[in-house]
């Protein structure tokens, strides 16, 4: 099938886009041109979409690209050096349009692209051998939303500065408006996007964008979590955790109840998977919203007595998914009853095999030489140490790493889902140290079977002597060989798909019955 080429790309980070960038794609959407937004956050802080972009993706103006699936653009507009470089392997574009606030440095000189500076300051400082644009890219506003308010005031503003303005700078690219879609495909014209129905994911973001990612194409998903992006290109909206706020637990609980009822409202879900604990603010927005669907994906791993176990009778959410567990067997949370009536699939991982970086592709991105490789996935100081002393380069990341696992020849994480399966899925040797700080995740006993089970090696007590025991052993490549051969013996695949194909089954049942 051949993929959609869009019109325009805007490459931007959205979280921080002003209303120049809102008025330019509204400009598109009115005349009929499609919209891709490549979102490319410049850090790591844990905010949403400006809400004017929100609105644009809610409304079908524009639609947000995936980092999973490369583009096809007529013309990709990037608001600054900085990050076309970044993301430039995303897009493929006919044409490329960099928009600079200042000045780049020299080595920030690509040369397929045009220099489209936003004033004549910016132009005047801009370097000799930068193909520059004929017009300067200036903010566009949307005069037509105050005409009626001040009709002769904005006459002159609508020539100079309005939507026409942009659609002017466009049609320099050979991009002209259609005035209406057409009705049927064309090459290599698109149709714009058709409205989509949505899946609203509230939690664990990296299990639940690896659901999100395999989502039958009718269904569109918002990721809220109290983390940072989780990446995947999808919508993300926050939840700030009762820490970050400093709150009572009253307090938060009436938070996370109005949050969730803002965006049931705001974005229209036909689905509401939440995978989190059943905190009295999440039960409260359920109950207040009985036309939506909600799933709980619950978690292994969670002891009992954490006010789950009369949840699973079916007494608040209307459907239970459960992500496997590896571990299964030293679970001691709901017993087989209480988990009678839950879809279970396989361990969920983000990526799945065919995904990852072969060793020799992702140690050179890693800037990786010819030593073994150790991955470390938490702050410990006495771990890179003792592992450098065993002639080991050590890359200490925590998240961002799933498409790297193969350039290692040992990690050492602690016992989370994720990293804990992912690493036992793909053959990595594995040193587990597992966080004793968690009460709603039995890292400790996720660590024991795996190492009851030949898999990894566990370290139940790390301020001890055990810690330096285990990683002299897995430094052993004959340790770390048998360490692999277990792994490869495992047969678990990732469930990820199978649950986006149950919850796409899920809306389309829903929407049979009329919801």
């Amino acid at each position: 099938m051949t993929a959609t080429v869009h019109d325009v790309a805007i490459l931007a980070d959205f979280r921080f886009a002003g209303a120049g960038v809102a008025a330019e794609v509204l400009a598109q959407h009115e005349a009929a041109l499609s919209t891709l937004l490549v979102h490319v956050p410049r850090d790591a802080r844990p905010l949403p979409f400006a809400p004017r972009v929100r609105d644009l993706l809610r409304d079908g103006a524009a639609t947000l690209a995936r980092e999973d699936q490369p583009a096809a653009v007529r013309l990709l507009v990037a608001r600054g050096p900085d990050l076309l470089a970044r993301a430039r392997t995303r897009v493929r574009a006919e044409h490329t349009v960099v928009v600079v606030e200042q000045a780049p440095a020299p080595g920030d000189l690509p040369e397929d692209v045009d220099w489209a500076p936003v004033d004549d300051r910016v132009r005047d400082a801009m370097p000799l051998l930068c193909r520059l644009t004929v017009q300067n890219w200036h903010e566009i506003v949307d005069a037509a939303a105050s005409w009626q308010e001040f009709p002769e005031r904005f006459r002159a503003l609508e020539r100079t500065s309005g939507h026409q303005s942009h659609l002017r700078r466009l049609a320099g690219f050979g991009i002209r408006p259609r005035i209406s879609a057409p009705a049927l495909p064309r090459e290599p014209g698109p149709v714009p996007p058709a409205p989509t129905r949505r899946v609203l994911m509230v939690g664990a973001p990296t299990r639940l964008t690896a659901i999100a990612r395999r989502l039958p194409a009718a269904l569109a998903p918002v990721i809220a979590t109290e983390y940072a992006s989780p990446g995947g290109g999808f919508l993300t909206e926050h939840i700030p955790s009762r820490e970050a706020l400093g709150a009572t637990e009253a307090a938060w609980n009436r938070m996370l109840r109005d949050r969730l009822a803002h965006l049931v409202d705001l974005h229209r879900p036909e689905i509401v998977a939440v995978d989190d604990l059943p905190h009295e603010g999440i039960v409260e927005a359920v109950r207040a919203h009985p036309h939506v669907l909600w799933v709980w994906v619950r978690r292994a791993m969670w002891p009992r007595g954490t006010g789950q176990e009369w949840i699973t009778e079916g007494k608040v959410f209307d459907h239970v998914l459960e992500p496997g567990e590896f571990a299964a067997l030293a679970d001691d949370g709901p017993t087989v009853a209480e988990r009678a009536g839950a879809h279970r699939v396989e361990p969920i991982t983000l990526l799945d095999a065919g995904e990852l970086l072969d060793p020799a592709a992702a140690r050179a991105d890693l800037g990786l030489d010819d030593r073994p490789a150790a991955l470390v996935r938490l702050s410990d100081t006495r771990v890179v140490e003792r592992l450098e002393g065993h002639g080991f380069q050590v890359v200490v990341r925590e998240q961002g790493v799933s498409r790297y696992l193969r350039a290692f020849d040992l990690v050492v994480s602690s016992a989370g889902y994720d990293a804990y399966h992912e690493q036992l899925r793909f053959g990595i040797p594995t040193v587990l140290v597992p966080r004793r700080d968690d009460p709603l995740d039995d890292q400790l006993g996720r660590a024991r079977y795996a190492d009851a089970a030949g898999v990894a090696l566990a370290v139940e007590d790390p301020d001890s002597e055990e810690l330096e025991r285990a990683l002299d052993t897995a430094a052993r490549p004959d340790k770390r060989a048998v360490l692999r051969r277990r792994c490869e013996e495992l047969t678990f695949s990732n469930g990820a798909s199978a649950a986006a194909t149950w919850l796409g089954g899920l809306a389309a049942r829903h929407e049979r019955i009329g919801g």
